[in-house]
């Protein structure tokens, strides 16, 4: 005796196919509490961020997060964060609160090997002049090629393309790329060109 097999059903192969069910929900970003009391509503971004693992101590790429707010109409709070923590800045802008964030992770004497924040924010050719693209709240920033009108801004926070990062550049480099940028335009910039 064989035991009974269930009735086949006819296939249909030319059935369309089921349409798959909808991701369910992602939760909503949970946002730090120091945003809570701005006047202006929190921004969060994932930034590529390059350093070492503080488990196997390898350099590696990494996801960190980046959230800022306008407190006022004149003052923008940040936060980078990343293996290293929560580094805390205010600035005029989204570019000057990132770069004393950036000068605070490349400083030797505190990570070594220095941290990398990966975006066109950090190129050394990008400087916030303020007038030109971004005045309030400075998430754009111009690119200052010395003896070159600036014509072309970049998004602050976007992440460095292929083609931008050998233009990477440490806080001090953009510093000085800035300085000669203004000393071709105004030889006079800066006490008489001493700086």
């Amino acid at each position: 005796m064989h035991p009974q097999q269930p009735p086949m059903r006819p296939q249909h192969p030319m059935r369309p196919a089921q349409r798959q069910a909808p991701p369910p929900p992602q939760p909503v970003e949970e946002l730090p509490e120091w945003t809570k009391g701005g006047e202006f509503p929190p921004v969060s971004r994932n930034i590529p961020l390059h350093g070492k693992d503080p488990a196997s101590g390898e350099e590696q790429l990494w996801v960190g997060r980046v959230v800022w707010q306008a407190r006022t109409a004149k003052e923008i709070t940040m936060a980078v964060y990343g293996p290293f923590g929560r580094k805390m800045s205010t600035g005029e802008s989204v570019f000057d609160a990132l770069l004393k964030i950036r000068a605070e992770l490349e400083d030797g004497e505190q990570h070594d090997p220095p941290w990398k924040v990966l975006v066109k924010g950090s190129r050394r050719d990008v400087w916030h002049v303020g007038h030109k693209v971004s005045v309030f709240p400075g998430d754009r920033a111009e690119v200052l090629v010395p003896g070159e009108k600036a014509t072309e801004s970049v998004d602050v926070l976007a992440m460095l393309d292929q083609d931008d990062t050998p233009k990477f550049g440490r806080v001090e480099h953009q510093m000085a790329n800035c300085m000669e940028y203004f000393r071709r335009l105004e030889p006079e910039f800066g006490a008489g060109g001493v700086l």
